[in-house]
């Protein structure tokens, strides 16, 4: 009795997610992007956008807080089926959907998936990733220009200029990704001025240095108008390289910078990188597991400026609902007044100039 009693309990719980999954928007008829054609381009912003603010909409009226994920690079083999299921279950509206251009010069993986599910991703220029980015960086930098405008992204994708191994890279003995590409070179440059003319947003990655700090102020400001998003707020991977960046330093950085913006990735409060041996979330209290007040503080204070990440890729995605949870942690983490803003309506207002 007790196993019929348990087996109708998760009946339920099965047809309760599925209904409230095709409540937020259609599943995608396809479970592989590429079994579909290309979306046309330029994008239709006018319909996806329609479709975008009906998803959000059903997410808030039934109780959930939506979330954009304003950075994550995905690959052409994605399960849409399974994953936007995923999705619906952890109250993740938008994707900003970046591909992995893997020595092709560009992926055109945002086309597949905006053809295929044209409800939950925002299609985001490749990033700024190895190997296309590190052999020829001003060529990707013109492509991506190239693209950009003829295709109508409302995002570029994650530049990497000082970027260490990730820890699943680590995990499985790929240290090449070792990245130290100077941030104001003639193709940092080209980046900074192209998002300055065409008010398109871009993402940096860019470790957290002393050293590295003076050439990042010095392109945002010559580049006031550019729109920068630095990627994984108070991520600090070898803390003894650090002394000058905390709440303080970013408060300063955003008063003077009006168009500098971070996003909010961290991995949770225990994780520790590999290399360092130590706790790179440095907004972490570890003991409570949210915020440390003066992190938080400066969010709540400038809102606008912060907006939520799950830096997903193809070699993680089995990490997707921690990686919610973390962002889950941080929004609870600050007033009420401020957990929409930075969870979907500070990246809603930055790529498209509007509130929702």
């Amino acid at each position: 009795m007790r196993l019929i009693k348990t087996l109708l309990l998760l009946s339920l719980a099965l047809f309760f997610r599925l209904a409230i999954a095709g409540d937020f928007s259609p599943i995608p008829s396809a479970s592989r992007m590429t079994d579909v054609s290309k979306a046309t381009v330029p994008f239709d912003l006018a319909t996806l956008k329609s479709n975008w603010r009906q998803r959000i909409t059903t997410m808030r009226a039934q109780g959930v807080v939506p979330i954009i994920d304003i950075e994550s690079n995905l690959g052409e083999d994605l399960d849409m089926q399974s994953f936007a299921h995923q999705m619906d279950d952890e109250g993740v509206a938008l994707i900003a959907f970046s591909g992995i251009a893997k020595g092709r010069g560009w992926s055109d993986a945002a086309r597949y998936a905006v053809a295929v599910d044209p409800w939950r991703y925002i299609p985001t220029g490749d990033g700024g990733l190895p190997p296309d980015w590190k052999k020829n960086p001003m060529t990707f930098v013109r492509t991506t220009k190239e693209r950009i405008t003829l295709d109508g992204y409302p995002l570029m994708g994650e530049y990497e200029f000082r970027h260490y191994p990730s820890p699943d890279q680590i995990q499985r003995g790929n240290n090449e990704r070792d990245e130290n590409f100077p941030i104001d070179s003639p193709a940092g440059h080209e980046l900074f001025r192209f998002s300055a003319e065409s008010d398109i947003p871009f993402q940096i990655h860019q470790e957290i240095e002393d050293a590295l700090l003076p050439p990042i102020e010095k392109m945002l400001a010559q580049y006031p108008k550019a729109k920068v998003i630095w990627c994984h707020l108070a991520q600090m991977r070898y803390q003894d390289r650090n002394t000058i960046y905390g709440p303080d330093y970013v408060r300063k950085l955003i008063e003077q910078n009006p168009n500098l913006y971070f996003d909010l990735f961290s991995g949770p409060p225990d994780h520790i990188y590999p290399s360092s041996k130590e706790y790179p979330g440095k907004y972490w209290d570890r003991s409570t597991g949210k915020l440390k007040p003066e992190w938080a503080k400066l969010i709540a204070d400038f809102p606008w400026r912060f907006m939520t990440a799950l830096d997903l890729n193809t070699f993680i995605m089995g990490s997707f609902s921690k990686k919610v949870n973390m962002q889950r942690a941080v929004l609870d983490s600050l007033p009420q007044s401020a957990r929409e803003i930075v969870a979907y309506r500070a990246a809603w207002k930055l790529l498209f100039n509007e509130d929702i």
